[in-house]
């Protein structure tokens, strides 16, 4: 099983962003496994209008969503399903800022079922389909 970690940064004045790491995985004969990846960060709005699925996945890991704070110094280890479903999330999310798409987009994640999240996270991750994530977004966005 593939680990992620959602780790909290503070940003100042009590506010705070979350990023998604892709934790890799440790091959033979070495001692340490090398770094985990960043696949994405949210803050202000967007995390704001995303907190659902993220409340989903900390709930779905036995961790209490009210620890999520700028104080929290731990990362959230997720496994494998609700760490796809967050990297398509934030992967989905970065850089828009209508609210409405945000939201929808949002919705949209939380509700796939963990084979169409596989589907379109090993599609967007791969590099080979460099439309995928513009698909998503529409399909999604609207």
């Amino acid at each position: 099983m593939q680990e992620f970690q959602l780790r909290v940064v503070p940003t100042g004045h009590n506010n705070f962003a979350v990023e998604l790491y892709q934790c890799a995985y440790k091959r033979a004969g070495e001692k340490r496994r090398p770094a985990a990846r960043r696949i994405g960060r949210l803050k202000g709005q967007a995390l704001v209008l995303s907190r659902m699925p993220i409340y989903t996945a900390l709930k779905q890991n036995h961790y209490d969503p009210k620890t999520l704070s700028c104080k929290r110094k731990k990362p959230y280890i997720l496994d494998e399903s609700s760490g796809i479903c967050l990297g398509l999330l934030f992967r989905a999310l970065q850089r828009l800022r209508k609210l409405e798409r945000i939201a929808n987009i949002a919705a949209g994640v939380e509700a796939m079922t963990q084979e169409e999240a596989h589907y379109w996270f090993a599609k967007i991750e791969s590099g080979q389909h460099p439309s995928a994530l513009r698909a998503l977004r529409v399909l999604l966005g609207e």
